[in-house]
This record gives C-alpha cells, structure tokens and sequence, in this order.
C-alpha cells in the first residue's frame, strides 16, 4: 500500500493560491509546461528526506544476504539507498528456536581487512564498483586474492543447506569487459568460462536496475547449472567488518535503510498525475509548505526573491520541530567499552561483534 494520495498537481494548484508565487507557477496552468514546478518539487523532496530528517515512513528493508567463506564485500542491486540506519545478523541455520539475533553496526566506511575474529559486527555501504570482486578462473594467488576465485567444473554450495558454512570461492566476480556479477542460483559451474564473460562477449545491451527504472530485469549467465546476475556498478553493495571465516557460522544481514530522495527524473515527479510518495498524506502539509517556500527563489521579482532565504529557513525549522515532536519513543542505545582508565594498544575493533577485547583487571 502506497503512503501517498497527494498529487504533485493538487500541490501546484495550492502554490497558485499565494499571490508571490502564483506568478511562477502559472506557467503549469493546463499541464502547458511541467517546468519550474518539478524542479522546486525535486528540491523540496531533497530537502525533506535530508540526513537530519529520518522519518520512520521514508524506511525500507534491504534484500538480505549470507555471509560466505573469506568475503567481506557483497553486490547488490538496490539503486535508490540514501543512508543506512541499523540492522542485525541472524545465526540463520542454527536450529535453535528463536534462532539467535545479534547486534550489526551500521558506519560511514570500513577499510579492506584480512582480520578475523567473532562475528560480523559492523557493515557500511559502498558503491558496487568500489567493491572486491574474484576473476572466473583466475589462479588463487595469495599476492593477487582476497579468498579463492571460482574455478571450471566447481560446486557452489548454497549457505542454507549446510549447518557450517561451506568453503565457496568468493560469489561475485568482474569479467573481463569490466562488467559485474553475483551468483544468484548455485549450482556447479561449466567447464569453460561463460562466452559473455571473455572480451568482446558481453550482452549489448547489459540491463539492470537503475535509479531511473528501479525494476528493470538484470541480464543473467548460466554457467553451467550456476546462474550470474549482472550487478549495476553505481547501485549499493556493504562491506562488513570482521572477514568471514573460512568455514563456520552462516549470518545472515538485516539491514535497514532510508530512501535516497527522489528525482523528477528518475520518479515519483515525472508528472503531475504522480503522488508525494513516499511522502505520506499526513505530512504533505510540510510538502506543499516546502513548495511554497522554495517558489520564492524563482520569482522574477527581485524584491519577492529576496524573501526566499527566510522561507526557507523558516520552513527547514518547522520540518524540524515536527521531526521532535514525532520522536516520542524512548531511544534503546547499546554501550561497548573501548579503552581502560588507561588506554593500551589493541588491534581489534571493539563493538558489537567483540566488545570486550581489553583486560580490565
């Protein structure tokens, strides 16, 4: 169900109603012209899903992933992640009813590691082009690696159906025409590297989502009875922080993100028809305030012009000021120690995964 019944003409019609401002957007009268108004539309949204403003309706749950032998990064096709906010790692092939659920920390970066110790207990996100990928075939070098690149002829075995968890390549790799992919069925893999893998061989054109078409199919390979799901090199993968081990326990990542605002370009603004979302109903009044503040700066008025710094703000205080009065439960925050009375060097990061490296006697 959507969130938004509110259409970005109703809002327009709204603006109409202030004598400053009307004359900006008279232009729209009839669906004549769909321009200054989905320019002030696109910025009021930047505005209203900025950092400070995490409301609980601009939420979304990110596709959950498995944590496999020596990889810390993990491709992702989700296009539209502004931020992430929280998550947890769920011991998901543990029998144990309820299955155990720990604590994830979400950060800004996280560096490449070969550390390993505990449970995954930090993750960021990071462009799917700035991450590890193997090369399908490549020997396993220890100077040119990070963990085994998948081999001809090689089992895949998915993390679920194992209690440990199974000793795979790394699951996502880079072809040679710099194109990227992850495995998204298991299987054993072919006997020769997959023809749109080798140069000069790729799909044209090569889909997959992206922030304009955020369902878009993405062109798979089957290699033998593996299936590889291209990857869009500027969509959202994560990094966790410490390395999975080579073998043990299957985590499974629960992540939860906020929108990234969204573009007349790449939707909802792509007409008038459209809705606020994923602006709820109840908060379109801080929308169609927004629009109003932000028409000022489009007058061809000098004089009305000069007022548009003051609405602005004007309107930013009031946006916060409803963001505290919203923030009515009480904040369940954790606490980790990271130094003595007497701090002392220590290589491990101390926090959810390990948060008690230190000798406090």
């Amino acid at each position: 169900m959507a969130n938004s019944t509110t259409t970005l003409a109703s809002v327009v019609g709204f603006a109409k109603t202030f004598p400053d401002v009307a004359p900006v957007v008279q232009s729209a009268v009839g669906g004549a012209s769909l321009q200054p108004a989905l320019t002030i539309a696109t910025d009021t949204m930047v505005e209203m899903l900025a950092e400070p403003f995490n409301w609980k309706w601009n939420r979304f749950l990110m596709p959950t992933f498995f944590t496999n032998s020596w990889q810390q990064d993990y491709a992702l096709n989700v296009v539209n992640l502004g931020w992430l906010e929280h998550g947890f790692l769920v011991d998901i092939n543990n029998t144990a009813f309820p299955k155990p659920i720990y604590t994830l920390e979400v950060v800004k970066d996280l560096e490449s590691t070969s550390t390993q110790y505990g449970i995954p207990g930090q993750a960021c996100w990071l462009p799917n082009d700035q991450l590890y990928y193997a090369t399908w075939g490549a020997d396993d070098t220890g100077n040119s690696t990070r963990g085994r690149n998948p081999q001809p002829s090689q089992t895949l075995v998915n993390p679920l159906s194992t209690t440990a968890a199974p000793s795979n390549p790394i699951l996502q790799i880079r072809d040679q025409n710099g194109n990227l992919w992850a495995v998204t069925t298991f299987g054993t893999t072919g006997a020769t590297i997959p023809t749109a893998f080798t140069t000069g061989n790729a799909p044209d054109p090569l889909n997959f989502p992206t922030q304009d078409n955020p369902t878009l199919a993405a062109t798979t390979v089957t290699d033998g009875t593996v299936v590889w799901t291209a990857v869009n090199p500027k969509g959202q993968g994560i990094r966790c922080n410490p390395l999975p081990p080579q073998t043990g326990i299957t985590y499974q990542f629960n992540l939860v993100g906020q929108w990234r605002p969204f573009a007349f370009s790449s939707g909802p603004f792509s007409d008038f028809k459209q809705t606020l979302e994923p602006i709820p109903d109840d908060y379109a009044n801080w929308f169609r305030a927004g629009f109003v503040a932000m028409a000022y700066s489009h007058s061809p008025d000098k004089q009305i012009r000069g007022k548009a710094d003051q609405k602005k703000l004007d309107w930013i205080e009031a946006m916060r000021k409803a963001r505290i009065a919203g923030d009515r439960e009480r904040d369940n925050a954790g606490f980790y120690p990271a130094n003595s009375i007497l701090p002392q060097p220590f290589p491990i990061y101390p926090g959810p995964a390990y948060p008690f490296p230190l000798s406090w006697g």
